[in-house]
């Protein structure tokens, strides 16, 4: 490490720049990519129909057709970028570290544990036992486990998700990987910057006529190749932007000054104000150029006992590393070797080099120390054993074609002069000129002739028609039609795709059309989203080196949501994260079968709430999760309404009872009152029966004795009759006064037992 001093440093810049600069391919290679841009664009090259305009060497003039460019690439282009726009992107992110599944076991352990406690706590009540708390009903330790395997995530993933989720809102991601499909699409090749500034992760999306590379032929990506450059033509401001803590006052202010394009790439650059955009500020620009490689440093591996244990352990340690004495009489070991170390470094201008050094995140592997990455990503579409393709390399013959066709077309059309009637110029008669003649022919339809005008001999038969219509018309428009057919099978792109559907075309062929022509674009898609995994892989690993004092921050999530990330450095630094994406293909299908039957749902009955944020879902994942929360509610209120149900069944039914019982009470009541009443009127009846009696007897008495007796003792006879009919009518009165007081008695119980009467 020692010796790579600073010319070291700038030596191995200005080695790889040169070894880019001198491939002769790399030149080819950036023409025929922008070739690829304009064909897209729809511009014009000469070249390529110098066979059309110049059919015998030389160009010729005044032709009544123009060769334009009717495009049938862009088309194919756009749907293709609508489509991945739509495409969900969702990603997961787990924790690979060792000791995550020890965690999820005591995690476990404990969440047992807790389960067995209010088991015992429950015993404990129903045995007498106070223990503070009212008893409860707990699931098994067996359905804790369950539930806790299902349910369990390591808050380090959870911290990772977020991490990955406010990097995503704030860096932009899926519209810029939007932007690197274009590229994808257009030149077959994709590159991507990924990196810490300034304490924030960038990412950004390059120009694939900017970036070289060198990678081995079974890799597919940049970032596990040896080097890769980037070269860029940026203003001074961009520059400040970037490296204002390392420029000095002079370097910033020469700048303002730039030294030139040098071999510039870019010709309308290089051409400064002749260039064809006529710009006479485009010398401000100045050249950038980023180099990523792979160096080699020594890293020592120190072998020793642990003096408590006894056993073997190993340290790593850096280059330069020297045994302490107490080390080496301990016995322990040294062994050194060579791993990759991926150094970068810019040079700007062509004479400012800055920031070559080590990258500090070498994103390399627990197991293979030796394993880093370069910061440049990107891939090819397809160049195995061949040259490159792209979709629209692809399509330029048909583009070339198609054009061409249309050019001869619009000469057909321009040639073609219709049913032509041929008179000789001597049938016209004596004093009428050009415009007489053909008013006549137009106006009546007949043609008057002068034969007998002097000095003319004219025969009947000199009448004769041109028939100058170009049959090939309709078959330039069939071959047109045969070309865009052969470029759409190609492209995999038909016109059932596109919305074309026939009228006779039944709706189960036009799917199948359809998902037939997915099945071709679909490996374009594929190469693509591994592309976005590793991509997306780096920016949660770089995170690591940017938030290395920690990360406090809050977003707002696509659907609106108000998210908070809150990361700690330590946790977050150790933490060995890997993500996973779902195949998009499949999500696709699985969200439209889902939102089919959004329809059905809502008439079963399920909250059109629950369906709307289905609608609104990006994922399958998070489409399941909200029907799973909308069922159980939707399972809650069925329940509650069951055992509302119930408790007014069961009301309703203890009033008709109480109503039965009360009714009964009520007709026995009565029917004892009615008993009292006529026992009570049958006593009274039967007491003056008595007493009637009693008293005519009396009388008869008092007759006979009136009749026996006469004088004195009849006075005293009479009174005392009269004494006797007192007392006896006395207690009259008082047995009449007693059966009273029991009626009374009997009515008032009568009253207080039954309230209502």
């Amino acid at each position: 490490m020692n010796k790579k001093n600073k010319e070291w440093r700038e030596a191995c810049i200005d080695g790889y720049i040169d070894l880019s600069t001198n491939t002769s391919s790399m030149s080819n290679r950036r023409d025929e990519l922008r070739k690829y841009y304009d064909m897209y664009n729809g511009v014009i090259d000469e070249s390529d129909y110098s066979k059309i305009l110049k059919p015998y060497g030389k160009a010729r003039k005044n032709f009544p057709s123009t060769l334009r460019n009717f495009p049938i690439i862009k088309p194919i282009i756009d749907l293709l970028l609508g489509e991945k726009a739509k495409r969900p992107l969702n990603f997961t992110v787990g924790v690979l570290n060792a000791n995550s599944v020890t965690r999820k076991e005591e995690a476990k352990n404990e969440s047992i544990y807790r389960n067995l406690q209010e088991h015992f706590a429950n015993a404990a009540s129903k045995a007498g036992i106070d223990t503070g708390m009212d008893p409860t009903e707990i699931d098994m330790p067996e359905q804790i486990e369950e539930l806790f395997n299902n349910s369990y995530v390591d808050n380090r993933a959870i911290m990772g998700q977020n991490s990955m989720n406010y990097i995503m809102a704030k860096e932009e991601v899926q519209d810029k990987l939007n932007k690197a499909w274009f590229h994808y699409l257009v030149s077959g090749e994709v590159y991507t910057h990924r990196g810490v500034r300034h304490n924030e992760v960038f990412y950004d999306i390059l120009n694939p006529i900017d970036v070289d590379y060198d990678l081995d032929p079974d890799l597919d990506f940049v970032e596990d190749g040896d080097w890769a450059i980037v070269r860029k033509f940026v203003h001074a401001s961009t520059l400040i932007d970037y490296f204002h803590d390392e420029l000095t006052d002079e370097e910033s202010l020469s700048l303002e000054e730039p030294h030139g394009m040098g071999n510039s790439h870019i010709p309308w650059l290089a051409m400064g104000s002749s260039g064809p955009n006529g710009n006479q500020f485009s010398n401000r620009l100045i050249e950038l150029i980023t180099v990523y490689w792979k160096s080699r440093k020594r890293i020592g591996f120190v072998a020793f006992p642990n003096p408590e244990t006894g056993e073997m352990e190993e340290m790593e340690v850096e280059d330069g590393f020297k045994m302490p004495k107490e080390l080496k009489e301990q016995g322990a070991k040294l062994e050194w070797l060579w791993v990759n170390e991926v150094w970068g470094g810019h040079k700007i201008d062509g004479r400012m080099f800055k920031d070559i050094k080590p990258i500090t995140n070498q994103r390399s592997s627990l197991d293979n120390p030796s394993l880093c990455k370069l910061p440049i990503n990107g891939r090819r579409y397809s160049d195995v054993n061949a040259e490159n393709i792209s979709l629209v390399s692809l399509g330029v013959p048909y583009q070339l074609t198609y054009n061409v066709y249309k050019y001869r077309l619009e000469l057909a059309i321009a040639r073609s002069k219709g049913i032509i009637a041929q008179f000789d110029i001597n049938m016209i008669p004596k004093k009428w000129d050009m415009d007489k003649f053909m008013h006549f022919v137009e106006g009546t339809g007949i043609a008057w002739v002068d034969y007998n005008k002097e000095g003319v001999q004219l025969s009947p038969q000199h009448q004769s028609v041109l028939d100058m219509s170009i049959k090939t018309i309709e078959q330039y428009i069939v071959l047109l039609n045969s070309v865009m057919e052969e470029w759409e099978k190609l492209s995999g792109v038909n016109r059932q795709r596109q919305g074309d559907i026939g009228a006779y075309e039944g709706k189960a062929s036009s799917q199948q059309a359809i998902i037939q022509s997915s099945h071709i674009t679909e490996d374009l898609y594929r190469k693509f989203n591994q592309l976005e995994q590793r991509d997306m892989q780096a920016l949660l690993d770089y995170s690591k080196e940017a938030w290395v004092n920690g990360k406090k921050a809050s977003f707002i999530m696509p659907d609106g949501m108000a998210e908070f990330l809150d990361v700690e450095s330590s946790e977050h630094m150790e933490s060995e994260y890997g993500l996973w994406m779902t195949d998009s293909g499949d999500e696709i299908e699985k969200i439209e079968m889902a939102r089919q039957m959004s329809q059905a749902m809502i008439q079963n009955g399920l909250p059109a709430s629950a369906v709307v944020e289905m609608l609104d879902s990006k994922s399958f994942s998070q489409i399941k999760s909200n029907l799973k929360k909308a069922e159980a509610a939707q399972q809650e209120l069925e329940e509650a309404a069951q055992q509302a149900e119930q408790a007014q069944a069961q009301a309703q039914l203890e009033q008709q009872q109480a109503e039965v019982e009360n009714e009964n009470m009520n007709n026995e009541k009565d029917r004892q009152n009615k008993i009292d009443v006529a026992e009570i009127s049958a006593g009274v009846s039967h007491a003056k029966n008595e007493n009637d009696a009693i008293l005519k007897d009396r009388e008869l008495d008092i007759k006979e004795g009136e009749a026996d007796t006469k004088g004195s003792q009849a006075s005293e006879t009479v009174r005392s009759n009269q004494a006797k009919e007192s007392i006896d009518k006395s207690k009259i009165s008082e047995g009449s006064k007693n059966e009273s007081k029991k009626l009374a008695a009997a009515k008032r119980k009568e009253s207080k037992s039954n309230p209502s009467k």
